[in-house]
């Protein structure tokens, strides 16, 4: 399958750009100057305290120029930046140096992107919208009820070596096998003028065997919003594909119109607990983390992230709330703050996990313009440094609104790899990085 796209290649003269740098960075064979290209410059003036510290520059480029509200951000198991913009997907190296742009798929353009992510096999996938002509179907966005916008997963082989075919493209509603082989297959229109063009996937997340979970969020999910049977899945909906792309099931123990500790009420992201690099050893631990993040319209959940453990049983498997985070909220002992603190988060856009011993997890609230940092265990803060005076967490979470070096506006994307925290912040259109300051040798 030969995907249309729009490759650009480019050399930039650098030299005239350099010259004289050594003045000013060092020689380009010294350890400052290295340090300097590969993992950025830091701000001088930061406090000693324990922290995050903005690495400069941020990213702001792309083949064609400037970035046009970035949404989303990944680092792959292949060493490359994926950045989902207006513009389509850029691939960056970690030097932040354009690679490529995925503008077009399959004759269309590669638009309304709201997630990006890569498998172990290097598989890229990415949410986000197309157009599509289907007989019979109800749908309103046009003149024509046939031709349909509608959500889809790409998912895209061979991106970074010029040569991008699309393996599979997984559909609202086809794909939704609650739907197949009864009436409610295609597209529609439900009471109240919503329609199977509002759902929208807004998360994907790859398991150790390549196997996915996927999120989808939208207005219909009770008889009272239009929902016509229990057997129609809502549309707020925690998904099961396997790796090849077939349906599993969708999670009913998660309530799609009643935020709790087990919901996936408006579900903004998903999060698995494995992540770049490549290793020969991988964790098979299938629990996940769900953000929760409704229309301004509606009231803020209680909580805005939820942790769910998947669980054997003799009866099948069975979705639990996660006692063990749960608890560590009510355990002052453990440490000043928890991912379980009721009513903490505002709009959370995007989740992180650093996939390396510290296992830190990251919550990105757009309504706050904040990062949240925690452990494992979901206590706030990060490990303290040799000889501390405390063994507890240190808190590190950061942000607020503007345009400055810890600011953000509106950050939909947040990713890890390589003790580097990469956070799409839409609104300053950039790729802000940041480093703990104890962890700069």
């Amino acid at each position: 399958m030969t995907v249309p796209r729009l490759f650009c290649y480019c050399l930039l003269a650098a030299a005239p750009i350099l010259q004289g740098c050594d003045a000013l960075f060092g020689s380009k064979g010294d350890s400052t100057t290295e340090e300097i290209f590969e993992q950025g410059q830091t701000d001088p003036t930061l406090a000693d305290d324990v922290g995050y510290v903005p690495l400069n520059p941020s990213y702001s480029q792309g083949l064609d120029g400037a970035f046009d509200r970035p949404v989303d951000v990944y680092v792959g198991y292949d060493e490359f930046v994926y950045v989902a913009d207006a513009k389509g997907l850029h691939v960056l190296d970690l030097a932040g140096r354009p690679r490529e742009l995925l503008t077009e798929v399959l004759g269309q353009p590669l638009r309304d992107i709201t997630a990006v992510t890569q498998d172990r096999r290097l598989d890229v996938y990415v949410a986000a919208r197309r157009d599509t002509t289907v007989a019979g179907a109800d749908c309103p966005s046009g003149g024509n009820p046939e031709q349909c916008d509608l959500a889809v997963v790409y998912r895209i082989r061979g991106l970074t070596v010029g040569a991008p075919r699309v393996v599979d493209i997984l559909w609202h509603p086809f794909d939704d096998g609650s739907r197949r082989l009864t009436r409610f297959e295609l597209p529609d229109t439900y009471a109240g003028g919503t329609s199977d063009e509002d759902a929208v996937f807004t998360g994907v997340s790859p398991l150790a065997d390549n196997s996915v979970y996927i999120t989808r969020s939208g207005p219909v999910n009770t008889t009272a919003t239009g929902r016509p049977s229990q057997t129609f899945s809502p549309f707020n909906a925690f998904l099961q594909y396997t790796a090849s792309g077939d349906y599993v099931q969708y999670i009913r123990a998660l309530s799609p119109d009643r935020p709790s500790l087990l919901s996936a009420y408006y579900p903004s992201d998903v999060l698995t607990f494995v992540g770049p690099p490549q290793r020969a050893s991988v964790s098979l631990n299938p629990d996940f983390l769900i953000a929760q993040s409704p229309p301004e319209a509606f009231a803020s959940p209680t909580y805005g992230v939820v942790s769910v453990k998947v669980v054997e049983t003799t009866d099948g498997i069975e979705y639990r709330v996660d006692s063990q985070r749960l608890g560590a909220a009510g355990n002052p002992d453990a440490g000043d703050g928890a991912l379980f603190e009721a009513g903490q988060f505002s709009r959370v856009s995007s989740l992180g996990y650093a996939a390396d011993q510290t296992g830190y997890l990251f919550v990105l609230d757009a309504g706050k313009d904040s990062l949240f940092v925690f452990n494992q265990a979901g206590i706030e803060g990060v490990a303290p440094p040799p000889g501390a005076d405390s063994s507890l967490p240190v808190r590190v979470s950061f942000g607020g609104t503007g345009s400055g070096p810890l600011q953000f506006s509106n950050p939909q994307g947040v990713a890890y790899y390589n003790r580097i925290v990469y956070v799409a912040d839409t609104g300053n259109n950039r790729i802000s990085r940041f480093r703990l300051n104890t962890d700069f040798e």
